[in-house]
């Protein structure tokens, strides 16, 4: 994430985990809002610029032997990262978004109180920093059509858990991970490990 895209990457690029950080720090020191929501189907709101088509099977019904052109950008085609990464892009900017000098998945906006909003892009998981996240999650529903899915206030977001502790401090743990890590671990081997403190 530090170095400068390659100009044949077809990936889509992704947002770090010291940079969601930082966004849920800038969320907490300027009295800021975090939520976090997902893109349903991303790709599929891309178009592909590759010549890519099908010749239709059986499972067609009456559209059977003949050629499909597909257009838009499916997952497991060679570049359909880089035209998602493209086709959010062009809606970010859209919103008035500019992507961050130290990190370019962290799009910022000035929302006129000498402070910024931020959209933290990782593939389809958006981290959304503003005074009013949802005025942003309509911009994207209702002008930009995209279906979003696990929106509202963070609680759980890139495999980590946010909550606040009895401070109020937001906190972030892996705790669903090492959940699973411990029923992993019981399937295997019968009972929970034992604890060992030093």
């Amino acid at each position: 994430h530090l170095t400068e895209v390659p100009l044949d990457s077809v990936y889509s690029g992704v947002m770090s985990l010291h940079g969601l950080c930082t966004l849920v720090f800038l969320a907490e020191l300027n009295g800021l809002e975090t939520w976090a929501t997902d893109i349903g189907n991303a790709y599929l709101e891309a178009e592909t610029k590759e010549r890519v088509y099908i010749i239709a099977g059986a499972e067609f019904g009456d559209l059977e032997g003949q050629t499909l052109v597909i257009f838009k950008a499916l997952y497991g085609l060679w570049s359909s990262g880089l035209r998602w990464h493209e086709c959010f892009a062009d809606c970010l900017q859209d919103m008035g978004f500019t992507p961050s000098k130290a990190e370019p998945d962290i799009w910022m906006h000035p929302n006129g109180n000498a402070s910024y909003e931020y959209i933290g892009v990782y593939v389809d998981d958006l981290a959304i920093v503003a005074r009013d996240p949802g005025e942003i999650i309509d911009t994207l529903k209702n002008k930009h059509g995209f279906k979003l899915k696990g929106t509202g206030p963070i609680t759980f977001h890139l495999g980590m858990d946010f909550f606040r502790d009895a401070n109020g401090v937001l906190c972030i743990a892996a705790r669903k991970y090492v959940e699973k890590m411990i029923a992993t671990y019981v399937q295997h081997f019968g009972s929970k490990p034992s604890q060992k403190f030093s």
